[in-house]
């Protein structure tokens, strides 16, 4: 078994694992979270493992499959946080049109009162 493949591969798995867990606290702190380079070091990830021997293939096999499911639990959580955000912004949409609509109708009835005088 080549040391170097198998670290190499081995340093990528580390990696992408240490990304998901920074990326879940992110997103339980309430952060934005940039996901810029992690289809690159997924991608190497995959090409180290192919370079491995069969036998040292069937080890990580089981590690790719924990990645995965990881990444597909990251990427549930991503879009519940952005429902959650797009939520809010309507949510303060729809603030902003009530205290307009408030405004203005607190304007027509001093303009009415004033009529009235």
């Amino acid at each position: 078994m080549s040391s170097t493949k198998p670290h190499s591969a081995q340093t990528l798995f580390d990696g992408i694992m240490q990304f998901i867990a920074e990326s879940r606290e992110l997103l339980e702190s309430g952060a934005v979270m940039e996901l810029a380079g992690l289809d690159d070091q997924v991608r190497s990830l995959c090409d180290a493992v192919l370079q491995l021997s069969q036998e040292e293939r069937v080890l990580y096999a089981d590690r790719l499959q924990h990645v995965l499911a990881d990444l597909q639990i990251l990427g549930e959580a991503m879009v519940t946080q952005r429902d959650l955000v797009a939520e809010e912004i309507r949510s303060i949409s729809h603030h902003k049109k009530a205290a307009s609509a408030y405004r203005v109708a607190e304007a027509s009835d001093g303009y009415k009162n004033e009529e009235d005088q």
